[in-house]
């Protein structure tokens, strides 16, 4: 047997494989337990956010979930640009928000009280740059308006609510390994667009 992305195949007698299932891995302890402290953090509320395109074109999944106090929300659109095909960071920039436009429902749920911070994470290594007002992409004015609604809505959520911290911040690949909601965030992407989600 051979192992090769996380998939067991077995090869037989005329050197041909046929896969037989999925490597399961197990989270560490570390990875698990960093999970259940998120869940259940009373003082910070967490949103995963990715986004999927499907068959490149200009058709996006967006998927959000927020996590905190023992609660979990998921939240995940279709959404449809044609000018912005294979433009992945634009997907990516709408996921962030999407989750903006769906937070003050999730904060004014009966099931959870105001946090004192807020993180939004998107795995796009360039979503610390969305405070620029020039924003980032001169060929894709696109983004950069994207970019202002977003600060916009920052804006207006710290007027609304003072006494909440919230950011917008990267997730690095220490941090969407063994997570789970950033998994359901990128899954909710997909199925939003038609795709079987990733296990």
């Amino acid at each position: 047997m051979l192992l090769r992305n996380r998939r067991v195949y077995q090869v037989n007698g005329n050197g041909d494989k046929a896969a037989l299932h999925r490597e399961q891995k197990v989270p560490p302890k570390e990875a698990r337990e960093r999970a259940d402290n998120w869940l259940w953090d009373q003082e910070v509320l967490r949103v995963f956010v990715d986004a999927s395109e499907l068959k490149r074109q200009g058709i996006f999944g967006l998927g959000a979930i927020y996590i905190g106090q023992g609660c979990t929300f998921v939240k995940s659109k279709k959404h449809y640009n044609s000018s912005m095909q294979t433009v992945s960071i634009y997907g990516e920039i709408m996921a962030v928000d999407f989750a903006l436009q769906h937070l003050d429902f999730v904060m004014n749920d009966n099931l959870i009280t105001a946090p004192s911070k807020v993180i939004i994470n998107s795995d796009w290594n360039g979503i610390d740059l969305v405070h620029d007002e020039d924003m980032l992409l001169e060929k894709f004015p696109t983004i950069n308006d994207v970019a202002k609604k977003i600060n916009k809505k920052l804006e207006l959520f710290s007027h609304s609510n003072p006494d909440i911290d919230l950011i917008v911040s990267y997730l690095n690949s220490d941090e969407k390994r063994y997570n789970p909601f950033y998994k359901a965030a990128h899954n909710a992407s997909r199925k939003a667009i038609g795709l079987s989600r990733m296990r």
